[in-house]
C-alpha cells in the first residue's frame, strides 16, 4: 500500500497556468502538482500522493509521521 511521500516544499512556480512544486523528501527532490492546493508557498509541509499534493500538514503532524515511517523502515 502506498502511503504517499512527506515532504516540505523549496520552491513554487506556475508552468503554463498550472500550479507546481519542488519538494525535498527524505534527501531528495520531487516536483508536485498544487492544483488541489494552490495556495502552497514555500517552507510548507505537504503529503503528495501520485505527484499531486494532497494535503498541507503542520510540522508537528510531519515530524510524527516520519518517525513512524523510519520505525517501521520506510522513507
Amino acid at each position: 500500500m502506498c502511503l504517499g511521500s512527506l515532504g516540505t516544499v523549496t520552491r513554487t512556480w506556475d508552468a503554463g497556468g498550472v500550479p507546481m512544486a519542488e519538494y525535498e523528501s527524505t534527501g531528495r527532490i520531487a516536483t508536485a502538482c498544487l492544483l488541489y492546493h494552490p495556495t502552497v508557498v514555500t517552507g510548507d509541509s505537504v503529503l503528495v500522493h501520485m505527484g499531486f499534493v494532497v494535503d498541507v500538514i503542520d510540522r508537528e503532524t510531519a515530524a510524527e509521521a516520519q518517525e513512524l515511517r523510519t520505525a517501521m523502515g520506510q522513507s
